[in-house]
């Protein structure tokens, strides 16, 4: 079997979040507002999760691990404003916004990536329930001659859904089957559970 290789991030997709889900309750997203931008420099993932082991006879009997959260890290080269504004929950009043030192929750949005792979194929991912992290790391530097476009920092926070525990869901052209969709059909919407691909016509 060919091993393919990664050959780069493409475009990213930002959905915002009008009604979050709880258990029992599917989350709603505001599909006519779907971002789809081409902005991304790198993407870093860092999972955060639990591991147990369990002992019997003196050997190891069972390792269970557990995914909480991952931190997602997007460099970029710009954003627009508006869109900047409501990952933040913020309303601007005549351009002009006010930080204050409260407590808050930062709205939920779905977050998706597409990444090429070697002879044309592409994977993409959704993460269903997303946040920005209010921690900011900003630098502000004067222009040189020799001056460059500078990367932009954000960093979210992905969460398993309340609903049925989905953190992500993955797509790769490359999977061999024959109850395949289409790239464009899995990006179209936030894709969190195997209802949504029997309605595209999988698994029927």
């Amino acid at each position: 079997m060919k091993v393919l290789y990664f050959e780069g991030i493409d475009d990213v997709f930002f959905v915002p979040m009008t009604s979050p889900d709880a258990p029992n309750v599917k989350p709603v997203y505001d599909e006519t507002n779907i971002e789809r931008l081409p902005i991304a420099v790198k993407l870093a993932v860092k999972g955060n999760g639990s591991e147990k082991v369990k002992y019997a006879s003196s050997k190891i009997f069972r390792r269970v691990s557990k995914e909480t959260e991952h931190e997602l890290g997007l460099d970029h080269v710009g954003m627009p404003i508006d869109l900047l504004d409501k990952l933040n929950g913020i309303t601007p009043v005549k351009g002009v916004v006010f930080n204050r030192s409260r407590a808050k929750e930062m709205p939920y949005f779905g977050f998706g990536f597409i990444g090429r792979i070697e002879g044309g194929e592409r994977m993409a991912v959704w993460y269903p329930r997303v946040q920005l992290t209010l921690a900011t790391d900003t630098e502000y530097e004067t222009t040189t001659d020799d001056d460059e476009i500078k990367d932009v920092k954000l960093t979210m926070k992905a969460s398993p859904l309340l609903y049925n525990e989905v953190l992500n869901t993955s797509y790769d052209s490359a999977r061999i089957g024959t109850d395949m969709i289409t790239l464009d059909e899995f990006i179209d919407t936030v894709i969190y559970e195997e209802e949504q691909l029997t309605l595209l016509g999988v698994g029927e």
